[in-house]
């Protein structure tokens, strides 16, 4: 048996409305149309009925339902103008499927949805608010319960529950051809007094198996890149090291990523930008020191160092010698002319 939603509807003399379903969803106000009491041919799940929507007009449908543990959201049609409406089931897991439109959660740039993207979020406060872009829409959300994270954790790893509500969590991933697929049995649902919410669950468990995997597969593809795109820096540091101004920035600027990003891959490390630039000089100049004549205050200046002092500093606190000493150690001796 459905949980039953409760609808309030404040009418405002502009027939602006604010909507409420109780127990899942708040909408904010936008201008309304005419009434009309027939469900629009847009609507996608069989089994949302009449009395589950929070709001309906001629171009657009809302609606939303609580099955045993698992909440439904459907909003489709056209918008003409930006609006929001908030999750109020605090203490779920949440995927958000952008299958056309734009929006995003809570004011937070890294929430963001484009169409045909979807990701996972908890609700870690009693509502989230969700901002979506003026025009076509059609978003659906499937929640549920979580009152053991440990054990849903345990069950899908990728999915830690985050600390705080800013924490940039959970990747933005395309909405691709298995998605589509369960949605379509999720279709073929219909409004079965006793079967449909184990029906409901069991496809909001395959679509999270999903979206574990794609999480896995996009931070693996995402190491291989920040592998590569650490060897891209060093390998420009040793090309450049000589330019006075090499610094994170420029690296940054030729790589085409954040100076952010190029912080953290070299971080991973324990390195900075900084110390990975002084350390390739340091290398060339005991290169130089071992294989020329070339005066060693000349040398400190050649690899990029301004000032000698700080050269024999930084070069003694590398090898544990200094300058001098190293050419002393290592240079070969001259042949003696006969």
């Amino acid at each position: 048996m459905k949980s039953p939603i409760l609808l309030t509807a404040e009418i405002g003399k502009n027939k602006h409305t604010t909507y409420t379903a109780n127990d899942i969803i708040r909408l904010s106000p936008f201008q309304t149309e005419e009434a009309n009491d027939k469900v629009p041919p847009m609507r996608y799940l069989n089994f949302l009925q009449q009395e589950d929507r929070p709001f309906l007009d001629g171009k657009r449908y809302i609606a939303a339902r609580q099955l045993a543990d698992v909440q439904v959201i459907e909003i489709k049609g056209t918008f003409e103008a930006d609006w929001s409406f908030e999750t109020l089931r605090p203490g779920c897991f949440w995927l958000h499927f952008q299958f056309t439109g734009h929006s995003e959660r809570d004011a937070l740039p890294h929430t963001a949805l484009s169409a045909s993207q979807y990701n996972g979020f908890y609700s870690i406060r009693d509502t989230h608010n969700i901002q979506v872009k003026a025009g076509r829409t059609w978003i659906v959300l499937l929640g549920i319960k979580i009152d053991d994270t440990a054990t849903f954790v345990s069950e899908w790893p990728q999915l830690v529950k985050p600390t705080t509500i800013d924490q940039p969590y959970f990747y933005s991933i395309n909405i691709g051809y298995r998605i589509r697929q369960i949605f379509e049995k999720i279709q073929q649902c219909t409004d079965a007094p006793y079967s449909l919410s184990s029906h409901i669950r069991y496809h909001l468990c395959q679509l999270l198996d999903v979206y574990h995997q794609d999480l896995k597969d996009k931070a693996r593809s995402a190491h291989k890149e920040d592998i590569v795109i650490y060897h891209e820096a060093i390998d420009y540091i040793s090309k450049h090291f000589m330019d006075q101004h090499i610094n994170i920035d420029t690296i940054a600027n030729h790589l085409h990523v954040s100076t952010r990003k190029l912080y953290r891959l070299f971080k991973d490390k324990h390195l900075t930008v900084h110390s990975a630039i002084q350390t390739i000089r340091l290398y060339k100049a005991r290169e130089l020191l071992r294989k020329t004549d070339e005066a060693t205050d000349s040398i400190g200046y050649r690899v990029g160092f301004s000032y000698a002092k700080y050269f024999y500093k930084q070069y003694t606190q590398r090898f544990g010698y200094s300058p001098a000493k190293e050419r002393e150690l290592y240079q070969k001796p001259k042949k003696k002319k006969h």
